[in-house]
């Protein structure tokens, strides 16, 4: 009697985003049947793959290992079982490694860590983490302890360790010079006017430009009745202000002078900071609640912005001119703030002066006028209606490296 030829079933698989750990045991245990160890690196991967199999158009065997393969792993038998281990590099490769050093000059070292560690795909830094601090929060290195979120995040450093071949150093030490160059500097003048006004004079803003084109002899060009700000490249700052401040009307309320690095802000007050009401809150493991008090800047604030670039300054202006009055209506314990605000991003080249307006205020003030013992209906009444705005003269330098 002939002995009877049993059949193998066709196998077939269709797997759509699974892990790859998953997708080897599931394999080993229902196709493969044998014995298998799979690698602790390989249970930490995330890496999600799809595939489809079909026993009839190929060996399943032949298969699998090309799969692994494509994947970057190995398989090596001992002993009958199967070990499936990510393949590792030779020890040729390892050899070819080398270490490099660098000090940061001007530039944060986290800086410059985010900004050249895409370019490498073999070698990294050894301060690379997973999370990068903001300019905001960056704080004295610390070592933390592994494991914890706090390892996780960028901690500053005066060193830069970069491990890779020969070639991604020569790359790297070529682009340091390159990037690692010191921020730019401004130095910005500015002064806060307060300019009366009448009801028959024109806005501040055409005061300043009538003021500069006659004792400066400027042609300024390019201005409309609708305007409200302009920029003049050939007079100094100093010429400007005397122009402006021989008019009694121009009343200089703040005249802030300062330097200012690439990507910070400068913050001029001159003012107080006034108590006001804030949120309620209730304190812990207790029902009593507490008023919180918030203190608020109130005067003349200005901020400025600057980032430095090769041809243009760009700005980021905020004038606020503010202050507190008795609240007649709403929160009557708290006072409110009555301000006038600007807030605008410009373009501007290296010296030049630039003449914002536009921000009125209206005032009205009642005058009684005649002899006490007289009835009221024969004294002289009447209305006086004055209106103050704020003009910004500003102008940026670059300071040279």
């Amino acid at each position: 009697m002939a002995p009877q030829i049993q059949t193998k079933a066709p196998v077939k698989f269709d797997f759509q985003g699974v892990l790859v750990s998953q997708i080897i045991g599931f394999v080993y245990l229902e196709a493969l049947k044998q014995p298998f160890v799979i690698d602790p690196a390989i249970l930490k991967d995330d890496r999600l793959v799809s595939f489809r199999f079909d026993s009839s158009n190929g060996d399943l065997k032949t298969f699998w290992e090309n799969f692994l393969s494509s994947l970057d792993l190995s398989v090596e038998r001992k002993n009958g079982v199967d070990f499936v281990a990510p393949i590792k590099a030779s020890k040729a490769s390892e050899a070819a490694m080398e270490i490099s050093v660098y000090k940061p000059r001007f530039r944060a070292g986290s800086y410059l860590v985010s900004l050249l560690s895409p370019l490498f795909k073999t070698g990294g830094f050894t301060i690379s983490r997973a999370v990068h601090q903001t300019s905001t929060d960056k704080k004295s290195p610390t070592e933390a302890p592994p494991g914890t979120a706090s390892a996780l995040i960028d901690q500053e450093s005066d060193t830069l360790v970069f491990h890779g071949t020969k070639e991604e150093i020569a790359v790297l030490n070529a682009l340091l010079p390159q990037v690692d160059i010191q921020v730019g500097e401004i130095f910005a003048k500015a002064v806060v006017f307060e300019v009366s006004t009448g009801e028959t004079d024109s806005s501040a803003f055409e005061l300043a430009i009538n003021l500069l084109n006659g004792k400066l002899g400027l042609a300024i060009s390019g201005t409309s009745a609708l305007a409200n700000s302009i920029s003049i490249k050939s007079p100094s700052f100093n010429s400007a202000l005397s122009a402006l401040s021989g008019d009694t009307r121009f009343k200089a309320i703040s005249t802030p002078q300062v330097r200012i690095k690439s990507g910070s802000q400068a913050r001029f007050t001159v003012g107080q900071d006034v108590p006001t009401l804030g949120a309620i809150n209730y304190a812990a493991n207790s029902s009593q609640p507490f008023q919180s008090i918030e203190y608020k800047s109130s005067g003349v604030i200005l901020s400025l912005s600057p980032t430095v670039r090769d041809a243009v300054i760009d700005m980021s202006i905020e004038q606020q001119i503010s202050d507190f009055a008795k609240t007649e209506t709403g929160v009557n314990n708290s006072p409110t703030l009555t301000k006038r605000q600007i807030t605008t991003n410009i373009s501007v080249a290296d010296k030049e002066l630039i003449v914002i307006g536009g921000l009125k205020q209206n005032k009205e003030t009642a005058t009684h006028n005649g002899l006490s013992f007289l009835p009221k209906r024969l004294h002289a009444n009447s209305i006086n209606t004055s209106q103050t705005e704020i003009l910004l003269l500003l102008q940026v330098e670059k300071i040279s490296n």
